[in-house]
């Protein structure tokens, strides 16, 4: 039998389970369920059915979406299901609860299923909280009820005025500053149940950052490196790029050395990641060290050559706030 953890929800994240597993466990809920659904009126067999629908509409619900190995954060899974599928899906829950009504792991589903990108997700999150109330020690629940408010950070301004973007940036902070405290609680006791698990402290990192509270963001980071599995170290460093994550946080606390060293471990990872380049090129500026900056900055040029001079040159100040006419 293929692995498989309802706490842990390895379905959940897609992370080291393959395709082929998923397939796996599907075949044998079908199973269960063929054989038992007309014995339902035997307690244990109708657990034994309400967990193999959960099992099913777990699989069904990755297989359907898009696969990635490297799905970690809340709002990169659970899209992608649409229509008579999602509705399919639903059924298959709502079997597990009639079956069985206090299945905390259906209730995780049924959230990720009703996640909608960029909504208030108050009905997701009121799933995730039915979970909790059943099961207190639920950290899955815990990470991806924090995870519903990731998607309100989003919100792009473009502007060349400085003051502008800096007015519409601190709005957007008063506006969602609690909604991301609360997301901070949330992957905290996540962390209390699950004290080692890589993933929660990245999401919390990136909580933190949102919160602009740079040396809590860069210790989860750097708890995240330190605490990810060898099937994980790949994607959270090479996709999800936690190096450039943390560099981004010791920029913010104006050190430049440490932030040079991260931008050059996911260059390393990466060559041809240009946003990177900037970023680098952006700490090599504010340390001081003009010609390595100005060396990144011509060469993130050089790769664009096709498109406009101007359209490049404003999109380096998008991504910096530093003007290529003060470097190059």
């Amino acid at each position: 039998m293929s692995k498989y953890n309802t706490d842990l929800d390895y379905v959940i994240l897609g992370i080291d389970i393959s395709r082929e597993e998923l397939e796996e466990i599907k075949a044998e809920a079908d199973k269960i369920i063929s054989e038992n659904k007309k014995k339902k009126k035997d307690e244990e067999i109708r657990k034994t059915l309400a967990v193999a629908y959960l099992k099913k509409a777990q699989c069904r619900r990755k297989l359907e979406s898009e696969f990635s190995s490297s799905a970690i954060l809340y709002e990169n899974i659970g899209f992608g299901v649409f229509g008579k599928e999602k509705k399919s899906i639903k059924k298959l829950l709502k079997k597990a609860l009639e079956l069985s009504p206090d299945m905390p792991e259906v209730f995780m589903q049924l959230g990720i299923i009703n996640q909608v990108k960029y909504s208030s997700n108050y009905k997701t999150i009121s799933f995730l909280s039915m979970a909790i109330q059943i099961k207190p020690d639920y950290a899955a629940a815990f990470n991806n009820r924090a995870m519903c408010f990731s998607s309100l950070n989003d919100v792009f301004y473009s502007t060349d005025n400085q003051e502008e973007k800096d007015k519409f940036e601190k709005d957007q902070f008063e506006k969602n500053k609690g909604k991301f405290k609360n997301a901070v609680e949330d992957l905290t006791e996540a962390i209390k149940i699950r004290p080692f698990d890589a993933v929660y402290y990245l999401n919390r990192g990136v909580f933190h950052s949102m919160l602009k509270e740079h040396k809590e963001a860069v210790e989860d980071f750097s708890n995240a490196i330190n605490y990810a599995s060898d099937i994980l170290k790949e994607p959270l460093k090479k996709d999800e790029k936690i190096f450039n994550l943390r560099g981004k946080e010791y920029t913010e606390l104006k050190e430049y050395g440490k932030a040079i060293e991260d931008f050059s471990e996911t260059l390393n990872l990466k060559p041809h990641d240009d946003d990177t380049l900037l970023l680098r090129g952006k700490a090599y500026y504010l340390a001081g060290e003009k010609d390595k900056a100005k060396a990144d900055f011509e060469e993130y040029i050089n790769r664009k050559h096709k498109d406009e001079d101007t359209k490049v040159r404003s999109e380096i100040f998008r991504i910096t706030g530093v003007k290529p006419e003060d470097i190059l």
